[in-house]
């Protein structure tokens, strides 16, 4: 038997999307998995700290507790500027495959998201060979394996989902190179597969990610702006990727033999894009937590950087940031209230920082900011109580209706000891009603900034969708699973490898039918 247990990652494939197509007879191997083992929906960060969504898959330990959420800008405590996590600063042996490695079991690991490389492992390990826009560099361990994988398979050809351009030339040309790289990543995961027995072998499959952003709207006829002239290859572009996607899920299973046991992961899903976090840098400006202290002469000058930011290419943005560097340019910036790195100021009281779907805000606080305006205690919590009443009084500007569901704090989802990094506010905005571009309220008055521009042409983003399929021996077919977490994934590997779980956990293992994890 090639493989115990079989680990399949599939990057933010909308889950009802699989079922469906499943059902329809495009996806089989997704329908084999539903009739002939078990199938649950998990809970997932989507809603607090969506960019948390992987590491607590691959940990099961809590976003909030570890406080990694925005890989590519994130502010570290002590820290003015956001910035790339490095590689580095995250711990390349906190996750399931390095629990197994630790316990004398053999592992192949391949493009787990946001992970390390661990040159201890007992094993193999390729790091962002085949990712969705790739947060660290191509490594491997042993560190001769990827020579001989570029040199047998080259490199995908897919190496930023956004460098393609939005007109149908680009996008044809990014649909051909998800679909060449899909099936390069089946040629090398059935490989890697083939050369011994592997007590665990886990891999993600990425195309579903990138080919979903981009052509969500030729998929969705209700969406807006969909030309009428979408070319057919398009429509179908995310159920082409999703075939290749479960074409390989079923090589792997067969190649794995009749004793392993299977799981497949949606991590999270994808839908129309709903935008309204990108509005949270004008509504605090308005509510007088900038450095222009709410000045409503001040708004012209935001307006101008918010159109030049909007319309610059993607390759003038190196030269934009250095020229944001310069004194006299952030001495402008500082008086219209739009510093591109606002805690560098001790007049500012909070800043919107990224958190992919949901928008979040972090307190300028004394004593952890080093330029810090906001006493923590009493002064901070009425902040908070103030930013929460001013943003669910936020509404559409055309119908009236709030553009927030919820306002939460970083202690009443993480509790008292949650990591110091992640946002003190976070920030849901509506779903289901299009991109939310324009709010209005009492305070803030009219606001109006696009979320689609020249650099931002995603038109798909992501829901909170994430699915679970298992088979193997002990599940029975047509099984309906527990509602369970995503944190709950790795402590289920680990107890169906009789791997001692480690202390540090959040997540706890799932029952499996009458497959029972630990």
């Amino acid at each position: 038997m090639p493989a115990r247990v079989l680990v399949v990652g599939l990057d933010a494939a909308e889950a009802t999307l699989l079922e469906k197509w499943a059902a329809e007879g495009h996806l089989p191997n997704i329908a084999r998995l539903t009739r002939e083992g078990a199938v649950g929906t998990l809970d997932n960060p989507m809603e607090t700290l969506p960019g948390a969504i992987w590491p607590e898959i691959c940990s099961g330990r809590s976003g909030g507790k570890v406080g990694r959420f925005y890989h590519l800008e994130q502010i570290r405590t002590g820290e003015t500027m956001l910035r790339r996590i490095e590689h580095d600063e995250v711990d390349a042996t906190d996750n399931y495959w390095s629990a197994t490695s630790r316990a004398g079991r053999r592992v192949c690991v391949i493009d787990q998201a946001q992970s390390a490389l661990n040159t201890d492992l007992n094993g193999v390990q390729v790091l962002e060979w085949g990712r969705h826009d790739r947060t660290f560099d191509e490594r491997s361990h042993p560190p001769g394996l990827l020579e001989e994988i570029h040199a047998r398979y080259g490199r995908h050809p897919v190496r930023r989902c956004d460098g393609y351009g939005d007109d149908h030339k680009g996008r044809q040309a990014l649909l051909d190179d998800l679909v060449k790289g899909a099936s390069q990543k089946q040629a090398l995961v059935l490989d890697l597969m083939g050369r011994e027995h592997w007590d665990l072998f886990t891999c993600t499959l990425s195309e579903s990610h990138c080919v979903g952003h981009h052509f969500w709207h030729d998929l969705d006829a209700g969406a807006p702006g969909r030309e009428p002239d979408i070319p057919e290859s398009h429509r179908d572009a995310i159920r082409t990727i999703y075939q290749r996607l479960d074409e390989t899920t079923g090589k792997l299973i067969e190649a794995a033999g009749r004793g392993c046991t299977v799981l497949v992961i949606a991590s999270h899903g994808m839908g129309p894009s709903h935008a309204g976090y990108h509005l949270l840098p004008e509504i605090l400006a308005r509510l007088g937590m900038g450095s222009d202290r709410g000045r409503a002469d001040r708004g012209v000058l935001r307006r101008i950087q918010y159109r030049v930011k909007n319309a610059v290419p993607h390759g003038w943005l190196p030269a934009l940031r250095t020229l944001s560097r310069l004194g006299p340019v952030k001495a402008m910036q500082r008086r219209a209230g739009a510093l591109r790195f606002p805690l560098e100021s001790d007049l500012v009281r909070a800043v919107a920082v990224p958190n992919n779907r949901v928008g979040a805000i972090r307190l300028n606080l004394k004593g952890r900011e080093p330029f810090g305006a906001v006493q923590p205690g009493a002064e901070a919590e009425t902040l908070i109580e103030k930013l929460r009443r001013e943003l669910l009084n936020l509404e559409d500007p055309e119908t009236g209706e709030p553009i927030v569901e919820r306002v939460m704090t970083a202690d009443e989802e993480f509790g008292p000891d949650h990591h110091p990094d992640v946002p003190d506010i976070m920030v849901l905005f509506r779903t289901g009603h299009g991109a939310v571009e324009a709010c209005r309220s009492e305070r803030v008055g009219l606001i109006e900034v696009p979320y689609f521009s020249r650099r931002v042409h995603r038109s798909g983003d992501h829901t909170v969708e994430t699915r679970l399929w298992a088979m193997g021996p002990g599940i029975p077919s047509s099984f309906r699973l527990p509602r369970a977490h995503v944190l709950d994934i790795a402590p289920t590997i680990l107890g169906l490898l009789d791997v001692p779980l480690p202390e540090n956990l959040d997540g706890r293992p799932m029952t499996l039918g009458g497959a029972e994890g630990g």
